[in-house]
């Protein structure tokens, strides 16, 4: 049986946000065991990316920094990678399982 999961996503700009940052898709519904990719774009050079998790009713906890054209695995199922020269980080959840279910926050810190 297929549980449906909800994922949403909101950026964030940290400190004097002269940068522009977009999110896509704003919210995404996904099957259990289904692939689902997030992405956070943004106007100018950026010192990091950083993406956060909230499950429901807790606080938002961080799953990693990426820096410069970094890619990094959080987890068994959560792929991020950070391509600077297009600007835009992306958030891969592989085999989605009902415990992903959570809204994913995307901030930058600009240079």
């Amino acid at each position: 049986m297929n549980k449906l999961i909800c994922c949403f996503s909101i950026c964030l700009c940290l400190q004097d946000c002269q940068v522009n940052v977009a999110q896509s898709p704003l919210s995404l519904s996904s099957s259990e065991g289904q692939d689902s990719s997030l992405t956070c774009s943004y106007s100018s050079t950026v010192r990091n990316v950083q993406w956060y998790r909230q499950a429901p009713g807790e606080s938002p906890t961080l799953l990693g920094i990426l820096y410069k054209d970094e890619r990094a695995t959080w987890g068994l199922n959560l792929r991020a990678e950070l391509q600077t020269t297009e600007k835009h980080s992306y958030l891969n959840i592989t085999k989605a399982q009902l415990q992903d279910a959570a809204t994913y926050l995307c901030a930058v810190e600009a240079q």
